[in-house]
């Protein structure tokens, strides 16, 4: 979805007032974005009947877990009422409360606008009529006339809370698209170097990078599980890159005697940052998401013991392979640095 042209088509409902268009325009921005809360709230504008209202969210959030549904059910109700509530009485139940909330859909809202409108102008005396009854209409239709403008207004009222909405979601939605262009240009650079870097120095490792990138965007669980298996593939293979596999046991820089074998992938990871790098806060750094890249790495050989059709989330499988980029490029950057 393109949601700066989306934005656009909002603001351009607002400026020409129509408040129906641009809640469904909001709905379907807030739907692509995954933002439920707002997909809920601008769904009960459109569905004030909490059984119409109830169906079409479940379609929307049937994977989300329960609790959740009803904390969108609830909060979403809550901003409806807000909205609805009105400071004055419609009408007065059989009661004798106050009725003061006005449900109906914004689709209603500019037709029913325009029916009473039409209705006040149709109420004229009829001509050739006594005095007494002329007097008897004119009661009639002030007070008639009175609800409606009253019922105007309310509408009008409602109307102008849904569209401060929409311009303020519209608002918010678009610096926060523009704030994620920033961290988004980053990572695309971050990944850019490391594929760069790694189509001169080690094409086995490019190749493994890039089959990975191509099973990012899957939603099958067989991609999925493919794409953790390649991840942990091109752990490794970064490994044989940067420290090749040593057959006999060696002394690391810590003092202790470790195998340093096709296996220990991880092992020669940090042996490598251990010798190559000068101890500072960046080498840290570097061993703490080697260390975060090692607990994934076993949730990896897990997976790939149990086969490709393990099961694993898109989640999982994204922050594998954003992890390994991110390692990577800190662990490149300082190397292109001293080239230069």
């Amino acid at each position: 979805m393109d949601y700066a042209v989306a934005l656009e088509h909002v603001f351009k409902h607002l400026e020409n007032d129509n408040v129906d268009q641009a809640v469904m325009t909001c709905l379907r921005i807030a739907r692509n974005l995954r933002d439920y809360l707002y997909a809920a709230i601008f769904l009960r504008e459109m569905y004030p009947v909490r059984r119409e209202f109830i169906r079409v969210l479940y379609d929307d959030t049937s994977h989300l877990k329960e609790e959740t549904q009803k904390f969108l059910d609830k909060q979403s109700f809550e901003y409806w009422l807000d909205t609805h509530t009105l400071d004055f009485s419609l009408s007065l139940s059989e009661n004798g409360e106050e009725r003061n909330v006005l449900a109906m859909a914004i689709g209603e809202m500019d037709s029913e606008l325009e029916q009473w409108e039409r209705a006040i102008v149709d109420m004229t005396i009829p001509s050739g009529m006594g005095e007494y009854d002329t007097a008897a209409f004119t009661d009639q239709y002030t007070r008639e006339k009175a609800h409606i403008r009253l019922r105007i207004k309310a509408i009008q009222t409602v109307k102008q809370r849904i569209k401060t909405r929409c311009l303020n979601y519209a608002i918010r939605t678009e610096r926060q698209l523009q704030a994620q262009r920033k961290p988004q240009s980053f990572l695309e650079q971050c990944q850019n170097d490391v594929n760069n870097y790694f189509k001169t120095h080690s094409e086995g490792l490019h190749s493994m990078l890039q089959k990975a990138a191509q099973l990012v965007g899957s939603t099958d669980p067989e991609d999925l599980s493919l794409l953790l298996t390649q991840v942990r593939r091109a752990i490794k293979g970064a490994a044989d890159y940067f420290y090749p596999p040593i057959n006999d046991r060696v002394t690391c820089a810590d003092g202790i005697e470790r195998q340093l074998g096709d296996e220990q992938y991880l092992n020669r990871l940090n042996e490598y940052l251990a010798t190559e790098f000068k101890k500072s806060s960046s080498r840290d750094l570097l061993r703490a998401e080697l260390d975060h890249l090692g607990v994934f790495a076993r949730r990896l050989n897990d997976v790939a013991s149990k086969g490709v059709h393990a099961n694993v989330t898109a989640h999982e499988a994204k922050q594998g392979l954003i992890g390994l980029y991110l390692f990577l490029y800190n662990v490149i950057s300082p190397l292109q640095h001293k080239s230069s």
